[in-house]
């Protein structure tokens, strides 16, 4: 049985460092994929070729033993089978992508959402699949989180799973809102400046926690989601300086992304709101979460000097990608992202998970 599985990258509107502290976001899928195409047959061997990085694996799924963290190939294997939803197989595949690399557009999330869809294409048909989007997202959330003990949340693996816009929840339930907003035109903008995603994680989630802790022994909530911004604002002046700018990005970047979503929601949007927010998000990450480089500053300035309407940093920061909001903008702004010395891509909203059979 031949299977094609394809599942996008993703930027984070609205809400950026939010999902792991079980609040809500804002993401758009994009038109840049990770592809895996080839058989599944009877047996106990996985074979899998990674041109891009010029690599291959084979293992046996009963011995599944990790050649480091990220080993995301072998540890979507071990979960599913301790789901139940896969059996023995014989597996020959390639996989390729366009998504740029740890650069926070979700390649990893990518990839592990469409090595999940391929994978459960020995058990059901891409209708079902289709179906189980909770359940893929879930699967590969636990692959790549939960299995090496790391700090990030669900935002990536439900955005590449589901695709499209949406608002995304992660309170005591996790809920997927479709969005549908008329946004226009983006570019993605890659700084090729390397990070180390899981040591920003751990600072800002660490900060985050921090100043809450030392907001509710003053301020009495029942869960982050319900915080008032205006009540919170009043106790800033107790917390200690190490962790107050963590306290007011995590409560003024939620409050952000609530109005952003009010905005999505009607009928026609107005795109100079959109981005004003937009731009209000990025000057937190910039300047209370310190996430953003000289370089991917240039970017940005760039950008919008030629007509963007906003730019922001995407992903964990310190490095990797920002973009730009810039509907009829995107050749000047992609001109001016590589004059700063990035790598443009002109990007669409893209699908999400799609898994198919072929002769």
């Amino acid at each position: 049985m031949r299977i094609i599985s394809n599942s996008p990258g993703r930027i984070c509107l609205f809400g950026e460092h939010q999902d792991y502290m079980a609040l809500s976001v804002i993401s758009a899928a994009i038109n840049l994929t990770i592809n895996i195409t080839g058989t599944i047959s009877d047996g106990d061997d996985i074979h899998i070729s990674l041109p891009d990085i010029g690599k291959s694996l084979r293992f046996d799924q009963e011995n599944i033993v990790y050649e480091g963290k990220r080993d995301y190939i072998r540890s979507a294997v071990k979960v599913l089978k301790e789901m139940g939803l896969l059996g023995k197989i014989q597996v020959e595949a390639v996989l390729k992508g366009n998504i740029p690399r740890r650069a926070g557009t979700s390649s990893s999330s990518a990839l592990s959402v469409a090595w999940i869809g391929f994978l459960l294409a020995s058990r059901f048909a891409p209708d079902e699949i289709d179906s189980m989007k909770k359940q893929v997202a879930e699967a590969a959330y636990m692959a790549e989180v939960e299995e090496f003990g790391e700090s990030g949340g669900r935002q990536d693996q439900y955005a590449s799973a589901f695709g499209g816009v949406n608002y995304f929840t992660f309170f005591n339930e996790i809920a997927v809102e479709k969005l549908n907003p008329d946004l226009g035109g983006f570019v993605l903008g890659d700084s090729k400046q390397q990070k180390d995603t899981q040591k920003t994680l751990r600072r800002i989630r660490d900060g985050q926690e921090a100043g809450l802790n030392e907001l509710s022994t003053f301020y009495k909530f029942g869960s982050n989601k319900d915080i008032e911004p205006d009540i919170a604002s009043g106790y800033y002046s107790r917390i200690s300086n190490s962790a107050r700018p963590y306290l007011e990005a995590v409560i003024e970047n939620f409050d952000i992304t609530k109005r952003a979503l009010l905005e999505m929601k009607k009928e026609k949007i107005d795109n100079n709101k959109i981005a004003s927010l937009m731009n209000r998000h990025h000057s937190i990450l910039r300047d209370k979460l310190s996430i953003s480089t000289e370089k991917i500053e240039d970017m940005i300035d760039g950008s919008l000097k030629v007509g963007a309407l906003s730019a922001k940093i995407n992903g964990s920061g310190e490095g990797g990608c920002m973009f730009a909001y810039c509907p009829g903008k995107e050749n000047e702004v992609s001109a001016a992202i590589l004059e700063a010395g990035g790598t443009p891509h002109i990007i669409s909203v893209g699908k999400g998970l799609e898994v198919k059979h072929s002769t």
